[in-house]
């Protein structure tokens, strides 16, 4: 399917009939995440804007979309703390839904910080 085509048939009022797409099956999911070079670009302001000043994406795939992400933030210099840990959770409901994960956290040995 040629998704250009039929975007720009819509854009330009052409009639368009509906398209059957068909999902490939997969035993994996894939996640896609920015690249900041802040440090490579001359000039560049750290603050991101609206555009973001990204530099590139790197895209992995995992069994899950947790590991995937996890897999691609890595690649994109991601760097997993090493011992301490701050959190900042929002409402009620997600502070009880993050209660098991702390708990896996401080059994992996992570000072969490609140």
């Amino acid at each position: 399917v040629n998704f250009i085509e039929i975007a720009t048939r819509i854009m330009l009022g052409i009639p368009q009939r509906p398209v059957m797409i068909q999902p490939m099956e997969m035993d994996c999911i894939a996640a896609k995440v920015p690249v900041f070079s802040f440090s490579r670009l001359k000039n560049s302001d750290p603050r991101l804007g609206v555009e973001m000043q990204s530099t590139g994406e790197v895209a992995c795939f995992g069994v899950n979309q947790y590991e995937a992400f996890l897999k691609a933030m890595i690649s994109a210099g991601f760097k997993l703390p090493t011992k301490n840990i701050m959190i900042s959770i929002g409402p009620s409901q997600q502070k009880i839904e993050f209660v098991h994960y702390a708990r896996m956290l401080s059994e992996m040995g992570y000072q969490l910080y609140a």
